[in-house]
């Protein structure tokens, strides 16, 4: 049985076997962070209007180029993806583990903005070793899906 999570003017199932990770009092109710069972975790942030998406990547890009060498970044186009989509995938050795964080910014749904006025953008971020990123990764695009349709999808 999926689990709930609501914020940010969104209602999103997830595996009720990840983690919905504590926020620091700092943080803010503006995102959200799962850990996943195998290892990884998925974040979800909204972005004020004013963050340019290839700053918001480029700082993404900067910070983990920091930490990792030999990192590739490629541009992708998910299945689904509504019109200003972007997203990129960033790979990189940790340890002898190829591991992949896939960054996709979307518009900030109506439910959002309106809880947010500010809220232009969602940034949702995907990063585990290429075996759990492959397990996981049709959840990761169905919440996506939920995202972008703003609605709780019919239960079965």
């Amino acid at each position: 049985m999926p689990a709930t999570f609501e914020g940010f003017g969104l209602k999103l199932l997830y595996p009720d076997n990840w983690t919905l990770v504590e926020r620091a009092e700092d943080e803010g109710d503006q995102g959200a962070t799962f850990d996943l069972p195998g290892g990884g975790f998925v974040s979800l942030e909204t972005l004020p209007i004013t963050r340019e998406d290839e700053v918001v990547l480029g700082e993404i890009d900067q910070m983990l180029r920091g930490q990792y060498e030999d990192l590739e970044r490629d541009n992708i186009t998910l299945p689904g993806a509504s019109e200003g989509e972007r997203a990129v995938d960033l790979r990189f050795y940790y340890l002898d583990l190829v591991v992949i964080s896939r960054v996709v910014l979307l518009d900030a749904p109506a439910p959002t903005r309106e809880q947010m006025p500010i809220a232009g953008r969602i940034l949702a971020q995907f990063q585990a070793e290429l075996a759990d990123f492959e397990a996981a990764e049709p959840v990761f695009n169905a919440i996506l899906q939920q995202i972008r349709m703003a609605e709780l999808p019919e239960e079965a």
